[in-house]
């Protein structure tokens, strides 16, 4: 279970959430809505731990979030994709995953991972990422 319990972000001195509370069961799925500039992405932010939180506590099954670095937040199985994808749209997906490879000094067996957690991938391999729709993109991404 996900619990944020009124969490304060602040980007400088300028307050982005105020006592932003959210309880997330095993299993549920749930939808974080707001116009532009409500908090949104502060908040996703806030949950993997690139936007420090202020005070207020998160937890995944009794781990505190806050106290991790960004980068260990990955580790408990939180993880952020950002809207934009970055992919070189005119490469292949699988041009693409092995740039993505390389970068991360990453071999085969994180290809294949890959591959199997989006089995769609591996149908679009030689397809040019840029033809694929956006939702599609966030894969390779």
């Amino acid at each position: 279970m996900l619990e944020i319990r009124d969490v304060d972000c602040f980007y400088a001195q300028a307050q982005v959430l105020k006592a932003f509370s959210l309880k997330a069961e095993a299993g549920e799925i749930l939808c974080l809505l707001g116009r532009n500039g409500a908090g949104k992405t502060t908040a996703l932010k806030a949950i993997t731990g690139l936007v420090p939180a202020r005070r207020g506590s998160i937890t995944l099954d009794g781990t505190e979030l806050t106290r991790l670095a960004p980068h260990e937040v990955p580790r408990q199985g939180i993880g952020y994709v950002p809207q934009g994808r970055r992919l070189f749209s005119d490469l292949t997906v699988m041009e693409n995953l092995k740039i993505g490879l390389m970068t991360r000094n990453s071999g085969p067996e994180v290809l294949e991972h890959v591959l199997t957690l989006f089995p769609l991938l591996r149908e679009r391999l030689d397809q040019r990422a840029g033809t694929m729709s956006g939702g599609e993109q966030q894969m390779p991404a």
